[in-house]
């Protein structure tokens, strides 16, 4: 079995790591056909800068954002079967630090329904409300995305975006974008203003169905959101862990408001911290919660999750991706196990590769 292995910080490679481990009472084991880059995650995790990694961690097992289908339960398993394509496979194996370790040929699902109904029992190995089946006539490639897209759909259901509501958006990478697109189509925002740093990115921003963009390097940029929005952000969904930005964000919220600060820099907090704000939320998150309503949205042709693949590239090519990721040539890298690499070129929507 390979699997993608951080050998040391910023050192990257796809190697064998030894045999899938077998399923434990209440698991599946699934071979991964497809995993995709958490671009700001897998990069911290990749130069060993996220919590509780560092270079003694390493080797690391790193990913958390794959696909496979089921070929082998444990004696407790009844709602997974072969032939199932699950969310979320994770590895864990001696010798190794793991970070989830999605980003493997091989991995670990739980059988939700079981566990729960079974009381929790006490197990080995990981469980988490991401281990969810995903439907046909959804593809592999396209599954991966789900995982970013329920992600955001919890965090802003937390953030009580909603019908109606004003909603200011910090950054535009794939979270910043996915906090769009499912703010437009299925939380029926009213007004959406994304903030960034790159004007250049204003007409991808508003094909997603923002309605206006701002300058975060203008001093009144905060004012100029809530011009653009109508009226001070009910809602403001922070995804650059920026601590400056968002303290300044602030004066675009509305008294009563709700801002979160949804991204992977806590190492920077602890020089740079958060605001003080009772209106502050944490990054928590259960994407378990919305897996049902993302994946009838995708179903319904309500969401598309391949506007959001630009890539898709095999595991061997995975300094190519953080590449292509690292110089914003990219926006969604899916690596395939199997599959011919491929590049989409041209606008957003004209995306419609498997």
């Amino acid at each position: 079995m390979k699997a993608i292995v951080v050998e040391r910080p910023g050192e990257l490679s796809w190697r064998e790591v030894g045999e899938p481990p077998p399923p434990g009472s209440y698991q599946a084991l699934a071979r991964v056909s497809h995993f995709a880059l958490c671009n700001a995650t897998d990069k911290y995790l990749r130069d060993c800068v996220f919590p509780g990694v560092d270079a003694s961690t390493c080797p690391l097992l790193l990913g958390h954002e794959c696909v496979g289908e089921v070929v082998a339960t444990g004696p407790h398993v009844r709602y997974l079967q072969p032939g199932d394509r699950v969310l979320r496979p994770m590895l864990s194996l001696p010798d190794y630090g793991s970070y989830w370790g999605g980003f493997a040929e091989y991995g670990l699902v739980t059988d939700l329904q079981a566990y729960k109904e079974d009381g929790t029992p006490d197990i080995e190995g990981f469980v988490h409300s991401g281990h969810q089946v995903v439907p046909e006539p959804i593809s592999s490639a396209h599954a991966v995305v789900l995982i970013t897209f329920k992600e955001v759909m919890s965090y802003c259901d937390r953030l009580e975006v909603g019908k109606g509501s004003q909603l200011l958006i910090i950054g535009h990478g794939p979270v910043g974008l996915s906090a769009v697109y499912l703010a437009r189509n299925l939380s029926g925002a009213h007004r959406i203003v994304v903030a960034g740093r790159r004007p250049e990115a204003e007409e991808q921003v508003l094909a997603f169905g923002a309605d206006g963009y701002v300058d975060t390097r203008q001093e009144n940029w905060p004012a100029q959101a809530v011009e653009l929005l109508g009226a001070p952000a009910d809602s403001i969904y922070d995804t650059t862990g920026n601590a400056d930005i968002v303290q300044a964000a602030v004066r675009a919220l509305a008294p009563q408001g709700i801002i979160g600060s949804y991204a992977s820099r806590p190492h920077a907090y602890e020089q740079h911290p958060l605001p003080q704000d009772e209106r502050l939320i944490d990054a928590r998150t259960d994407e378990g919660l919305s897996h049902d309503r993302i994946v009838n949205a995708v179903l319904r042709g309500v969401l598309e999750p391949q506007r959001f693949v630009t890539h898709i590239l095999l595991p061997e090519q995975i300094d190519e991706g953080f590449r292509l990721v690292e110089q914003r040539q990219a926006l969604k890298i899916v690596f395939s196990t199997s599959a011919t690499p491929w590049t989409v070129n041209g606008s957003n929507d004209s995306w419609s590769r498997p």
